[in-house]
């Protein structure tokens, strides 16, 4: 062993150590956020906008606004079309012909529910936490 390796060595371990250490604290954050999120954030979470359906190109965002009620707040995007598109096309484009749920993500840890409806030859986009 040079006199070299065993302080190379001690440094790489120490590496390894904060490394290690600082993944462990951001996981249980995580998992702090994910219990959080499960035991108080019912009523007036909101999911961030990055849980949001991509816009297809041709169609536009008329309005987004956060809705609650009873059951909770949500996130809403009303979607116009684009021209010569009906909203139900829409609607397809985007996988939103029915309601369905999306897991946890790493920057997002709880669940959450994408849905659509039609009115007035507009789609409205909603996004809530389960």
């Amino acid at each position: 062993m040079t006199s070299e390796t065993a302080p190379r060595r001690r440094r790489t371990k120490r590496v390894l150590v904060a490394v290690a250490v600082t993944v462990g604290l951001l996981s249980c954050l995580w998992v702090l956020w994910f219990l959080s999120l499960r035991v108080f954030g019912d009523e007036g979470a909101l999911p961030p906008k990055s849980r949001l359906p991509e816009v297809p190109a041709g169609a536009s965002v008329v309005d987004e606004s956060t809705e609650c009620a009873s059951g909770g707040c949500w996130r809403q995007l009303t979607v116009a079309p684009a021209a010569g598109q009906t909203p139900e096309d829409l609607a397809r484009e985007m996988g939103l012909t029915e309601e369905r749920k999306l897991p946890p993500t790493l920057f997002d840890p709880g669940s959450v529910y994408v849905g659509a409806r039609v009115a007035d030859g507009r789609l409205i986009v909603h996004v809530g936490y389960e």
